[in-house]
């Protein structure tokens, strides 16, 4: 289908889309004086306590980036409590996304895939550990998405729980710690976590490159 095809077919989204952009570029504009460190602190210090915890276990569920919700408890919460939420999140948006993924949803999907000629790909029972982990490590789709995908695959939980979650753990610090720098400005720490986020993303990009096709395929 060509582009201008699906621009027709899905003109009202395009419009909608359009729209959000429009207002969000007006929004960054008219408030641009008051988008500095000093303003970004205020705000995420302000934030409710109860509700922002609420947000944080519900919203990167249902799609909403997690990279923003983990840089605002970095910010409201510090590091250390930060964390603590982010460990608490993760393990939830598992459990969650584990159990809506096996329910109707999805005897939806393969009826898709099915329709389309393809299938949930299998994963050999020896690998599921390493491939879990490999696929939580691994950026590329977005978070809900990927937990999403795992969770379609034949991996059981204990797997998809045990092995998923630290690794994205793990990647939390780099963002909740860098929030927790926002309202220091600690250099030291900015050092470390840059670092630390350097050495994620090699060792992500070096995975991908030699792994990329088992994760491509579902396969092992």
């Amino acid at each position: 289908m060509k582009a201008s095809e699906l621009v027709v077919k899905h003109r009202g989204k395009v419009a909608a889309a359009l729209i959000i952009l429009l207002l969000a570029g007006w929004f960054i504009w008219h408030h641009r004086a008051d988008l500095g460190r000093e303003t970004l602190v205020a705000r995420g210090k302000e934030l409710h306590a109860a509700w922002f915890i609420v947000a944080f276990f519900v919203l990167p569920v249902f799609g909403f980036p997690l990279s923003v919700v983990l840089l605002l408890a970095g910010v409201r919460f510090g590091l250390g409590w930060g964390m603590v939420l982010a460990t608490a999140g993760t393990f939830f948006h598992h459990f969650a996304a584990f159990y809506i993924a096996h329910g109707s949803f999805r005897d939806s999907v393969r009826l898709r895939l099915e329709r389309a000629g393809r299938k949930i790909p299998p994963i050999k029972e020896k690998h599921r550990i390493w491939f879990t982990m490999l696929f939580a490590a691994i950026h590329g789709p977005p978070y809900a998405a990927k937990l999403y995908l795992l969770a379609l695959t034949d991996v059981p939980f204990r797997i998809y729980l045990w092995a998923g979650a630290p690794v994205y753990i793990l990647f939390c610090f780099v963002t909740v710690g860098a929030g927790s720098a926002v309202t220091t400005f600690n250099p030291t720490w900015i050092y470390i976590l840059t670092g630390v986020m350097v050495a994620l993303l090699l060792a992500g990009y070096l995975l991908r490159k030699r792994f990329g096709a088992a994760i491509d395929s579902g396969e092992a």
